[in-house]
């Protein structure tokens, strides 16, 4: 009868023999603890190196494909036609990814996203060689899997993380590195461009298919154990049922990060989409433009270790809130700037960073909310075809407004969507501190 339990937890006859196996457990949780920290710690590691490298390819599309497009039809008009048909194919390419991360987990996914960005690229270095604009555009859809394959990482970041703003914001940094570099590169690869015959925006294109290409080498030798799979296991997930979407659209973080994630993308994605052409119109060269669009992209990242502190900290509803103000008065500015260099500048950079506090702040929300463990990957997939979708929108329609009215009307209507999010904030009721779950994530990350 020793073995028994009292309703007080002391055992008859022998309370204190039970002790040692309780000490027993809790040695076991505290090892596995230290095993899940070492295995977030090389998660992390495995992350940046890939995000180093495929973020070079990020460029391409951002900053080369407005040019390429302007070249290859003579308007301005379609100059942000193959942007937002990159984020929106980096949506629905999010989406299958996701279900694919659903069923073998993050490397699988991440490598497959990763080859569909080197195959997008080298079909959009096949439309430039044949001035062909259906083929660029196909291209343009397919480099969108890159595209999501970058944006997608920051999230097995945080599987096995408790802090999950600062381990969203590390990968993220990461991609500064490439998401800078690359746009400087525009000169020096349309050199190579030129020499093989080839439009000089299509140099980016070309240095995309190795930079994607080796981030998926990365990620296929080197993320394993899968993290997702790992906390899926320690959590004892089961399997996604029927009527998922409605179980997480059903969810108020999940509705108001989607809001966030989207309005965050369709402002900047609109702006950015047409600032080159704009620049380029307006007498400056090739270098020039590529080294504003690296100092915009670097507004876009390199404050993530801030605005993830500020998640941890005071809630990714009030980052959001702090990206909208920033957005709008980016919008304003462009809208003042004209063709002054200076004032269209500063609108990148006010854009980038408010773009980052969406960014950061939203996918807070989105991995905080209080959904089961085994959906989260379908709404981080809803999340990025938000975004794409949005930024689809953006990048279609700036090219029109700036043909109609300048810089400054897109600029203008940029604006709008990010005062009806600061409004929805208001509101809802702004509680900072207790915007996140009562639960906690699964494990302390480093």
């Amino acid at each position: 009868m020793s073995d028994w339990k009292t309703a007080s937890g002391e055992a008859y006859g022998c309370g204190p023999m039970l002790r040692e196996p309780e000490r027993h457990v809790t040695d076991e949780h505290a090892d596995q603890d230290a095993g899940f920290g070492a295995v977030q710690r090389r998660t992390v590691r495995v992350l940046i190196a890939a995000q180093l490298l495929g973020a070079l390819g990020l460029a391409a599309g951002g900053t080369a494909g407005s040019l390429l497009a302007a070249q290859i039809t003579g308007s301005e008009a379609a100059a942000g036609l193959p942007l937002s048909v990159l984020v929106l194919g980096s949506g629905v390419g999010a989406v299958a990814v996701t279900r694919i991360m659903e069923r073998t987990g993050r490397r699988t996914g991440l490598v497959t996203a990763h080859l569909s960005g080197a195959l997008g690229a080298g079909v959009v270095v096949a439309a430039a060689a044949l001035a062909s604009w259906p083929l660029l555009l196909l291209g343009c859809g397919l480099l969108g899997g890159g595209t999501a394959a970058v944006m997608l990482a920051r999230y097995a970041a945080a599987d096995l993380s408790s802090h999950s703003g600062r381990s969203i914001s590390a990968v993220v940094t990461a991609a500064s590195v490439g998401a800078v570099v690359g746009p400087n590169l525009l000169g020096a690869t349309g050199s190579l461009a030129t020499t093989l015959g080839l439009p000089g925006p299509a140099g980016l294109f070309l240095l995309a298919i190795p930079a994607f290409a080796s981030a998926a080498l990365v990620l296929l030798v080197f993320l394993r154990p899968d993290p997702l799979q790992l906390a899926r296991a320690a959590s004892a997930s089961p399997a996604p049922t029927g009527g998922s979407l409605w179980v997480l659209l059903a969810e108020s973080h999940i509705r108001f990060a989607l809001l966030v994630l989207g309005v965050a993308n369709l402002a900047m994605v609109g702006v950015m989409a047409v600032g080159p052409v704009h620049m380029h119109v307006h007498g400056a060269g090739l270098g020039l433009v590529g080294l504003v669009i690296s100092a915009h992209i670097a507004a876009m990242f390199l404050p993530s270790p801030l605005t993830g502190w500020l998640s941890d900290v005071f809630g990714g509803r009030a980052v959001a809130a702090l990206g909208a103000l920033l957005l709008i008065g980016a919008g304003v500015v462009a809208a003042l700037a004209g063709s002054d260099l200076a004032g269209i500048v500063a609108a990148l950079l006010m854009l980038g960073v408010g773009w980052n506090a969406g960014l950061i702040g939203g996918s807070t929300l989105l991995r905080d909310a209080q959904v089961d463990p085994a959906l989260r990957t379908r709404a981080e997939g809803l999340g990025e075809l938000g975004m794409g979708a949005a930024a689809a929108v953006g990048g279609s329609g700036a090219g029109l407004l700036l043909a109609a009215g300048g810089f400054g009307l897109v600029g203008l209507v940029a604006a709008v969507p990010c005062l009806l999010l600061l409004a929805v904030v208001v509101g809802t009721g702004y509680r900072p501190l207790t915007d996140k779950p009562a639960t906690t994530p699964l494990r302390e990350a480093t």
